[in-house]
């Protein structure tokens, strides 16, 4: 770590200042000037920093066969250069059923558990079956007791012991039984959980150097300094799959990173994309970024460049894999790039912390590192053969699933954009919304929603009233709580398909009382009044269902303010009011539905 980042850091702490400490920590780790030993004492630090009982924090818990103290401190460094303050709960050493069944780990009600099998009880005479069996208990275990998800750690070896690779690796050798253990305990795990294929993560590194055998000797943690960094990564980034989501948005510099070359020195058809190892790395990279839109990620471009010539070769350059359908957001003129970002995430209607930047210029890097620090800068290395490497090794885009929506992200934020041009042409609000021709279909949430609506409540953040990040296991008890009305929504336009894009979920409260539990819906519907057709179709479920009175709360969070006043538009009367936190009741028999341009499908 820097120095005077780490000194900053420890006065800060030493002076009560933990929001400041926490900040110059999270710096540090962001910018990866910490080496693997000053991540761990990092995290160490920032656990002890901690606000506990702080609305954004996140509870994960950490159970494994081996000593785990030194992986959970750097588990919260990482996740903390991530913007994520985390509590830990570290399971005793080879404790993890004992924990799972005990009253503490309840207590402390982990919104994710993290399980870290070893591969010894294989050496020393255990079974195949048996050790599939018991980490699938454990993982029924974390879902049904907990309502936790899951990210779970599999097996893998040090070395090939005395049979040697030809044997070890065979249908009787170890390295092959860990083999079918990965493939059987990957394939039960509960839909929504997170593998972390432990073979996968220390080959990249190099067993060698991602084990150490005296430190398993002495500690029975087999990890050395490297191999605890490198997991910690991958185990956040399971844990953050999981439970927040993938990153959103990928922002693309232009000339020397997307192509090789300046476009205004050598033309469109000048920009080294094909023909030379050069070429051929550029080319890899739009390679990489156009599978990276199929699977839902946003593309955008920001190029200090004449727009004209900064778009040319996307559309008569024939090497080009990227064409301007794929860019979501394309900003190209000689403002500063942080100006750019700033347009995108107010264009895109994501948070900066959902955007990941790449660009080989470093001055360009430091200046969006201050002036957007939400953004996650990754630092291009010099032959941009090495690009690919660079934005898979911070595993920005690691998903624990992939919904319809997904695959169709791209495609709605391009008829959005058209959206956007015709609002223009109207003269009023209501005229446009008119023109949309918005059709919305509401119905029951059911088990082919279910993964989409655990997305949405896992990483829906400005239209939410209430945030609560619920497990599937979560959300199918409410579903079958008598009585409850937890619905879904899917709007249309003439335009195009927005998807799923809300959840309602209210549950009784009482006798003839409902009280909301979850309202969100995502930023790519706000105002088109779709909350007002929503919120009209609870009232018209909840009358027919003889409630007589409606209870709802907004609990504040440093990115809802947009709907902090949602309630007191749809006519509800505030009860109850406080700094984070307002409560609300509704008597139905009073209740007017709202005005809405959306009609049902």
């Amino acid at each position: 770590m820097a120095d005077e980042r780490w000194v900053a850091a420890r006065a800060r702490a030493k002076s009560g200042d933990a929001p400041g400490a926490l900040a110059a920590l999270a710096d540090a780790v962001r910018r990866e000037e910490l080496d693997s030993v000053q991540l761990e004492r990092a995290g160490a630090l920032a656990r002890k920093l901690v606000d506990r009982g702080g609305k954004d924090v996140r509870r994960v818990a950490v159970l494994g066969e081996c000593t785990t103290n030194w992986l959970t401190n750097a588990l919260a460094a990482v996740a903390l250069g991530d913007g994520q303050q985390l509590v830990l709960h570290e399971g005793e050493y080879d404790n993890v059923q004992q924990e799972l069944h005990g009253p503490s780990l309840a207590a402390f009600a982990p919104h994710v558990v993290v399980l870290v099998p070893w591969y010894r009880p294989l050496l020393q005479g255990g079974s195949l079956a048996d050790r599939v069996a018991q980490w699938r208990g454990a993982q029924e275990l974390a879902k049904s007791r907990l309502s936790a998800a899951i990210v779970q750690v599999g097996l893998d070896w040090v070395d090939p012991g005395p049979e040697g690779y030809h044997l070890g690796t065979g249908p009787q050798g170890v390295i092959g039984e860990i083999r079918r253990a990965n493939e059987a305990l990957r394939a039960g795990l509960p839909e929504g959980s997170y593998f972390v294929d432990l073979p996968a993560v220390s080959g990249d590194l190099g067993r060698r150097a991602f084990y150490d055998r005296r430190r398993y000797h002495w500690t029975k943690q087999p990890f050395s300094e490297a191999g605890v960094d490198w997991l910690a990564r991958h185990l956040w980034a399971g844990v953050r799959a999981v439970s927040t989501g993938a990153k959103k948005v990928l922002v693309l510099d232009l000339d020397n990173t997307l192509w090789g070359g300046v476009v205004g020195e050598v033309g469109a058809s000048g920009i080294e994309i094909a023909e030379s190892p050069t070429g051929e790395a550029h080319r890899e990279l739009q390679r990489h970024a156009k599978a990276l839109k199929r699977q839902g990620v946003l593309l955008g471009v920001a190029s200090k460049n004449d727009e004209a010539e900064a778009r040319a070769p996307f559309v008569s350059n024939p090497e080009m894999l990227l064409k301007l359908e794929d860019i979501a957001s394309f900003e190209a003129h000689w403002e500063p790039k942080s100006s750019s970002l700033s347009r995108m995430a107010e264009r895109l209607r994501l948070g900066a912390d959902s955007f990941v930047f790449l660009d080989d210029n470093p001055t360009e890097r430091e200046e969006i590192r201050q002036r957007a620090s939400a953004v996650h800068v990754v630092d291009a290395p010099l032959d941009p053969a090495e690009y690919t490497r660079a934005l898979t090794r911070g595993l920005w885009f690691e998903t624990a699933t992939l919904t319809r929506e997904d695959g169709e992200r791209a495609e709605q934020y391009r008829a959005e954009a058209v959206r956007e041009q015709l609002r223009d042409n109207h003269a009023s609000l209501g005229e446009y919304l008119t023109s949309l021709e918005l059709r919305a279909d509401m119905r029951d949430v059911d088990a082919e929603d279910m993964s989409r609506v655990v997305q949405l409540l896992g990483k829906t953040n400005q239209f939410n009233l209430t945030t609560p990040r619920y497990s599937r296991a979560e959300v199918e008890e409410r579903c079958a709580r008598p009585g409850a009305i937890c619905s879904s929504l899917r709007l249309s336009d003439r335009f195009g398909d927005y998807g799923l894009i809300l959840v309602l979920m209210a549950v009784p409260c009482g006798a003839g009382t409902l009280e909301v539990d979850s309202f969100l819906m995502s930023c790519r519907a706000i105002a088109r009044t779709v909350e007002e057709f929503a919120w009209g179709k609870l009232l018209g479920r909840a009358r027919a269902a003889g409630y007589e009175r409606l209870l709802a709360s907004y609990r504040k969070t440093p990115k809802n303010s947009l709907v902090a006043d949602l309630y007191d538009r749809l006519g509800l009367v505030r009860v109850e009011s406080s700094a984070s936190e307002a409560r609300y009741e509704l008597q139905l028999a009073q209740a007017a539905a709202p005005v809405t341009y959306v009609r049902d499908r």
